[in-house]
């Protein structure tokens, strides 16, 4: 009886020790030690040490690419990235199309003109043929052709409405209505929600 005791007590003290001995778990992101790289056809590790490797057929973009947009027919693609925004058609098929697209300078506070600049929100119109285009900082929606590659026009959101003048506005999205008629545009800087008619290419709300 005392022979199976004492094993026993031999057992649960090696239980006790081996448990007390065992690493704590070793929390880490996949990539372990390997450094950060870029491999458009295998894949990529990120800075953070994730893993991204594309589902399907991918397309290189301009640097910093913080917006998309697709028309309601799914042929075109927008994406606005730092400085300069791009038109892809026929993403679908083997050889996309990309057409680049450069925003104006803008005057800045100092008087000069500065570098191209945008946000992120967009959005076509109905028949595809119109993007509107926030260009950020300089508080003013873009509207640009998009068979032809050009502006068409700009509706300033610095402007007086209700009795108030708005200054300083940063539009981040921009939705178009189901009909086309109106623009709506979130300006992130008064906190409001900026109402475009689209046909007169006037603020009016």
């Amino acid at each position: 009886m005392s022979s199976h005791l004492n094993l026993a007590i031999i057992t649960l003290a090696s239980l006790v020790l081996t448990g007390r001995a065992a690493d704590p778990p070793y929390l880490h992101a996949p990539a372990v030690e390997d450094y950060a790289k870029h491999d458009p056809n295998g894949v990529t590790i990120l800075s953070n040490g994730r893993f991204l490797k594309p589902a399907g057929k991918h397309l290189a973009v301009a640097p910093s690419p913080y917006g998309l947009a697709m028309s309601r027919d799914g042929k075109i693609l927008f994406v606005a990235s730092d400085g300069v925004g791009q038109i892809v058609t026929e993403w679908r098929e083997a050889d996309p199309v990309v057409a680049v697209i450069d925003p104006p300078k803008y005057q800045g506070k100092s008087g000069k003109k500065e570098k191209p600049t945008n946000g992120g929100g967009a959005d076509f119109s109905p028949d595809g043929h119109t993007l509107y285009w926030s260009s950020g900082e300089t508080g003013a929606i873009y509207l640009l052709d998009t068979r032809f590659h050009q502006q068409i026009s700009e509706v300033s959101l610095n402007t007086e409405i209700g009795g108030r003048k708005y200054e300083d506005s940063y539009v981040v999205d921009v939705k178009v209505s189901g009909d086309g008629k109106y623009l709506y545009c979130a300006d992130v800087t008064n906190f409001r929600i900026v109402v475009i008619d689209a046909e007169e290419r006037l603020v009016v709300g």
